[in-house]
């Protein structure tokens, strides 16, 4: 994530300034019932980005609980920039939104705009990620810590419980990538035989591609891979290709892979034997939580300050699971 030093003025920047239409809405309306009835509340869902099916995902669980609960949401895609969502969040509080659901682009970056809800009288649940000092009202998050540690632990035992582990880490000083390291590390010093390699990828698979390159070309002795999401995993296998270490599962040569996400590429890669496993993170659930708590507050209910989605490894002997948000998605 990029800091923006436009975000100061556009705090300052009047509402009436910013166009919905550039904000690439996609309302999802309810419907009204007859004359008589309540008026559904009007909720805002800015996610940061609807590029990658995890975030669609995540964006269709929200539209289908709105449609159980009867309320109006407008979901905004910010397209990965946070002076983006700043803009958003000024016009959907000029159009009188009732409340907010929030997946930050970046944490530090959408404090300020926290800050612009909780002074227009509103409230906030941010989903995905957090927002620093715990202000949204509410959130809803994946255990990543969970993931890195259980995920830390298959590889381990994928690789003998010993040799030279590659991370691909996600780009530093990020919520997910935090703690999806600091797990990664509390479950792989379990083996006392196994040194790891850390390096950052941002997030992207072009970059995991040279990193895979660069690293095996210095140290050959790498034995495991560890990928702090799916989509990088697309350039890990693309390195190992480009070095002829590409042995499928099972085959003499094989690198055991490891990611996180369970996206519907990353469980056909482990049908194909390319991926030997995956941590599953719901965004079908965690769209539906981060609505539920975001009507409960609007209703004055008490709603928990934290609620972190679990998580399961995947492999070869559980991918077919027609409950597994990857399976869903495809279908």
């Amino acid at each position: 994530m990029k800091t923006s030093p436009k975000l100061a003025v556009l705090a300052a920047v009047s509402a009436a300034t910013i166009a919905l239409s550039g904000c690439g809405a996609s309302p999802s309306s309810s419907a009204q019932g007859d004359s008589g009835g309540a008026k559904p509340k009007k909720i805002a869902v800015l996610l940061y980005s609807q590029s990658f099916e995890f975030m669609v995902a995540l964006g269709q669980g929200i539209k289908d609980r709105a449609k159980e609960l009867n309320v109006d949401v407008t979901v905004l895609d910010a397209k990965g920039d946070s002076s983006t969502q700043i803009s958003q969040i000024q016009d959907q509080l000029a159009q009188g939104v009732d409340g907010i659901v929030l997946s930050p682009n970046n944490s530090a970056e959408l404090a300020p705009g926290v800050q612009m809800i909780h002074d227009a009288g509103k409230t906030v649940t941010t989903v995905d990620s957090v927002i620093p000092g715990d202000v949204a009202d509410a959130a809803v998050a994946f255990d990543n810590k969970k993931a890195g540690k259980l995920g830390a632990e298959a590889l381990a035992k994928l690789m003998g419980k010993k040799g030279t582990v590659l991370e691909y880490q996600g780009a530093k000083g990020a919520y997910h990538a935090i703690l999806r390291g600091e797990g990664f590390t509390e479950g792989i010093k379990q083996f006392p035989d196994i040194k790891v390699i850390s390096r950052d990828a941002q997030w992207t698979a072009d970059n995991a591609l040279s990193l895979t390159v660069d690293n095996f070309t210095s140290d050959p002795s790498i034995s495991g891979l560890f990928s702090h999401n799916d989509e990088m995993v697309r350039g890990v296998v693309s390195g190992l290709s480009q070095i002829n270490k590409a042995a499928p599962v099972g085959a003499a040569g094989h690198i055991p892979l490891v990611g996180v996400d369970g996206t519907p590429l990353a469980l056909d890669r482990i049908r194909k034997g390319v991926q030997d496993a995956t941590m599953d993170q719901n965004p079908f659930e965690m769209g539906a939580l981060a609505l539920q708590a975001e009507v409960d507050l609007l209703d004055g209910k008490q709603v928990p300050k934290m609620q972190l989605t679990d998580t399961q490894l995947i492999t070869k002997e559980n991918v077919d699971d027609p409950k597994l948000w990857g399976n869903i998605f495809k279908n």
